[in-house]
């Protein structure tokens, strides 16, 4: 199996609201990094996720964040048990109602066909001035 075929299936979950799917991608013990490494403030969306729990969290996290008007996937490559995929997105921020678009990149690291490592990278400073009162 091809270390993208889980991205694959990661993002085609994901498109369709399938929490289940989206879960199944993920390994039981995988580690979700959203932008940067370490412990999320309560309610914050960047930070680190661990385990199935954590794959949830983001999700209720990304839902209670932003809304999404707009998400590409423009590549999606793997070598051995990394695979890359790039876009851009377009969300509101919620409790600001502003937007927030940005590039971003992905880097999964591949283990007996799930996802291990997922970190996510985004204009975070673009995150900040959306989020600002």
């Amino acid at each position: 199996m091809s270390s993208t075929t889980p991205v694959k299936q990661f993002f085609s979950a994901f498109g369709k609201g399938d929490v289940d799917g989206v879960v199944s991608a993920f390994t039981p013990d995988a580690t979700i990094t959203a932008v940067r490494a370490g412990a999320r403030p309560h309610g914050e969306l960047h930070g680190t996720y661990v385990g199935t729990a954590g794959v949830h969290e983001f999700l209720a996290a990304m839902g209670t964040t932003l809304d999404t008007k707009a998400f590409t996937v423009d590549v999606i490559a793997g070598d051995g048990d990394v695979a890359f995929a790039k876009g851009a997105f377009t969300h509101i921020v919620k409790r600001t109602g502003r937007p927030f678009q940005s590039d971003w990149a992905l880097m999964c690291r591949v283990r007996d066909g799930r996802i291990a490592e997922f970190r996510f990278f985004e204009d975070s400073a673009a995150f900040v001035a959306a989020s600002a009162p």
